[in-house]
């Protein structure tokens, strides 16, 4: 009886449990279908909002009411922000002259994001293509085609080499937000001018991931600070970057800017560096472990650059080879800036700006003289300045003891 009660009650448990999984199988589905269904009528809202968006737009309705603009209007009728107010207005009008998105939009087909991205490329010409090209895609993929892609492109047409800015928001707190400001002022006195958005954050992530390197750091990297992976054609001209897992298109100024100090991974072949640890040591030792702008005191974020570029015949040899701080160097392959040799001649692109010369490379002791004065406990900055200072007076050919001498006398005089 025993047992025979035993078995009755593990059936009876069995069937319960399965019971009970088919039963969490349709929750599941339900969820999953209610889910669905909400989406084509959260697009079929979304198609109605921007209808009714161009036509508010149009008859200024916001001044009926007595509110200064349409975002004010937008911002008390439907609580958008001015950002999304005006993200939706954009979208709105852009839809209204792309019936077949309006369509898909309403129709549950295309989700307002994917309509989002699709109004920057699309007209009323490719419209039906962008549409067919979006169908079975992610908003991710949607995302990375209308990079590669101008308005009035079609989704089959070449990928641009120029793709488009991305935009970043972050909310911090006030304390973050004040060490950013101190972050910006280090960087615009090193560099001789504020940087834009672009420049800041691309120096803090690079502090981040190690760019660091440098004579007065007592390290420098041996390793090429790109990694460039051998692309099947060639005569490519676009390039993309890895960020923790996702293909980010570049253009084709930081594709040359990689391509001045690279180290190449092939499938087929082994790693080579173009630049060898060797080398890349003997560059920082000569130019000071400074970027080699006049003006320009930094050095953090160092790359090398190859002053005639190799495209055009240049070569590995030191006498090619300089550094120059990230933002420098992303400026000289953006056409803002321009550098020869022998005399290292560099000279602004806007407003007609003067010509600058920096004689010759900095002093093989100019590094050495700097780390003499530290450790004599003066600033970086001002034994910088020092050392500066004395070379121009006595010559980039001066004995390091002479150079150091001369540099105490400018800092005892300046106290």
């Amino acid at each position: 009886m025993f047992y025979g009660s035993a078995n009755i009650t593990n059936e009876a448990s069995a069937a319960d449990g399965e019971s009970a999984m088919q039963a969490s199988r349709h929750r599941w589905q339900d969820i999953d279908r209610d889910l669905r269904a909400l989406s084509k009528r959260r697009g079929r809202l979304d198609a109605d909002e921007a209808r009714l968006l161009c036509n508010a737009a149009r008859l200024e309705v916001w001044r009926e009411l007595g509110k200064a603009s349409l975002l004010e209007y937008l911002e008390e009728v439907l609580g958008y922000g001015p950002r999304a107010a005006s993200e939706r207005v954009r979208v709105a009008l852009a839809l209204d002259e792309l019936p077949d998105l309006a369509e898909a939009l309403a129709l549950g087909e295309l989700s307002y994001s994917a309509v989002r991205e699709l109004v920057r490329v699309a007209t009323p010409a490719t419209q039906a293509e962008w549409r067919d090209y979006a169908r079975d895609k992610n908003l991710r993929q949607i995302e990375e085609k209308v990079a590669y892609h101008h308005r009035g492109d079609r989704p089959k047409d070449r990928p641009s080499p120029e793709p488009r800015a991305r935009v970043l928001r972050f909310e911090v707190r006030p304390a973050t937000f004040a060490l950013i400001r101190q972050v910006q002022q280090v960087l615009a006195d090193e560099r001789g001018g504020m940087l834009d958005d672009d420049a800041l954050v691309a120096a803090m992530c690079n502090a981040v991931l190690g760019s660091e390197g440098g004579p007065d750091d007592g390290v420098v990297r041996e390793h090429a600070k790109f990694q460039v992976v051998t692309q099947g054609c060639p005569s490519c001209e676009w390039a993309a970057q890895e960020g923790a897992g996702v293909c980010v298109p570049i253009d084709a100024a930081d594709r040359a800017r990689a391509e001045c100090d690279a180290e190449r991974l092939s499938p087929t072949a082994r790693t080579t560096q173009d630049v060898t640890p060797k080398k890349r040591l003997a560059v920082f030792r000569r130019d000071g472990g400074k970027c080699c702008v006049p003006g320009c005191l930094s050095s953090r974020h160092l790359e090398i650059h190859h002053i005639v570029p190799r495209g055009n015949g240049g070569s590995h040899h030191l006498d090619n080879l300089t550094l120059l701080c990230d933002g420098h160097h992303r400026a000289l392959h953006d056409g803002k800036l321009t550098i020869k040799a022998p005399a290292l001649t560099v000279r602004w692109a806007h407003y007609g700006a003067k010509i600058q010369t920096h004689v010759g490379f900095s002093s093989p002791h100019e590094a050495e003289a700097v780390q003499a004065l530290v450790q004599l406990r003066f600033p970086r900055r001002s034994a910088r300045n020092a050392v500066t200072t004395a070379l121009r007076r006595l010559g980039s050919t001066a004995a390091l003891e002479h150079v150091v001498r001369e540099a105490l006398r400018s800092l005892h005089t300046s106290r």
